[in-house]
């Protein structure tokens, strides 16, 4: 890559930003301060992640910028940086920024900021197809799928069957049926993610005991508990969320546990039990992913197979943007 690239995302950590700077071969920044999904705090690091943005961009100067939305504050801090240098940018737009509860109401925004991207990337073709029906030039990228291999012990092979549920506390996981289905699975030990503060109280003092409150993961933390669980589980409420934590399981070679959503169906082709997000429907997806783990898992790892092929194509479609650049 001749290009000099920064990537830049206004969390602690993000996977998906994380993935696609390595890709690139980008000098990662993740500029956060204060306390991360507090809305309250919202105006006040915004404030403080703007300048250190700023700071960012006129230190490295790079050629091009990878940001990720949301928030679109932090793009459109990019975009500005662009319109007074010769540096181009390209917009990473999770989905859920332009429908849900926090975000959706920066629609507007977020169309305005996307016209001046070099191009914009989405996980879904129906979102850049309303991308480009802005104006906005745009390429479906889902996350990459790299292989995370298992550090040696940690093959999900003991004595219980343990799921690792990805969550975080947000507005379209349905975590109540979760907890009310594994009191009803006694052998099964689920294993959730999420940052306690954030749980509505009574939540974690009236769980099941076979339902374990791991607290908010990081790097190895992460990848280690999905490597050492026999299912990975992620849901939501939301139709047309492709899931993060989905691509995780795959990357690890986990077996999944999905909500029965028309964007996981159509995505995740095998190794995938898809459930409502009923209690009944949850229990009897971990039984069925209990009793096919090994056809499930072999699954897995064709469907990694057959979607690197589309993604190395469109990939290879977004090197070549960048390198055109002038």
């Amino acid at each position: 890559m001749s290009k000099r690239i920064a990537a830049i995302v206004w969390a602690p950590q993000e996977e998906r930003t994380a993935s696609f700077a390595r890709h690139l071969q980008a000098d990662l920044h993740n500029i956060h301060y204060l306390l991360y999904k507090r809305p309250f705090v919202a105006p006040f690091k915004y404030v403080l992640q703007s300048i250190k943005t700023w700071q960012v961009l006129l230190r490295d100067r790079p050629d091009v910028i990878y940001v990720t939305n949301p928030p679109v504050f932090a793009a459109l801090n990019v975009m500005l940086y662009t319109r007074v240098s010769r540096a181009a940018f390209i917009m990473d737009t999770h989905p859920p920024s332009l429908y849900s509860k926090k975000w959706g109401w920066t629609t507007p925004l977020q169309r305005f900021v996307s016209r001046f991207a070099l191009v914009n990337v989405l996980d879904q073709k129906r979102y850049a197809d309303l991308f480009e029906a802005w104006g906005s030039p745009a390429l479906v990228l889902p996350n990459p799928l790299d292989r995370i291999e298992a550090p040696a012990g940690l093959n999900g092979q003991g004595e219980t069957f343990d799921v690792a549920v990805v969550n975080t506390f947000a507005e379209d996981e349905p975590l109540a049926p979760i907890l009310e289905a594994a009191a009803d699975l006694p052998g099964v030990r689920f294993l959730i993610t999420g940052d306690l503060a954030k749980a509505k109280p009574g939540t974690v003092e009236n769980a099941p005991p076979n339902a374990q409150f791991v607290g908010y993961l990081r790097g190895d933390d992460y990848w280690n508990m999905l490597h050492g669980a026999n299912a990975v589980m992620a849901l939501t409420t939301f139709p047309y969320s492709l899931l993060g934590a989905g691509t995780d399981g795959v990357r690890v070679g986990k077996p999944l546990i999905l909500s029965d959503q028309p964007v996981l169906r159509d995505f995740f082709t095998s190794g995938t039990v898809f459930v409502p997000n009923t209690a009944e429907g949850i229990m009897q997806g971990v039984r069925q992913a209990r009793a096919e783990e090994a056809v499930l898992t072999e699954g897995i790892h064709r469907l990694i197979d057959e979607k690197q092929h589309e993604w190395e194509t469109n990939f290879a479609d977004l090197l070549a943007r960048i390198e055109a650049i002038t």
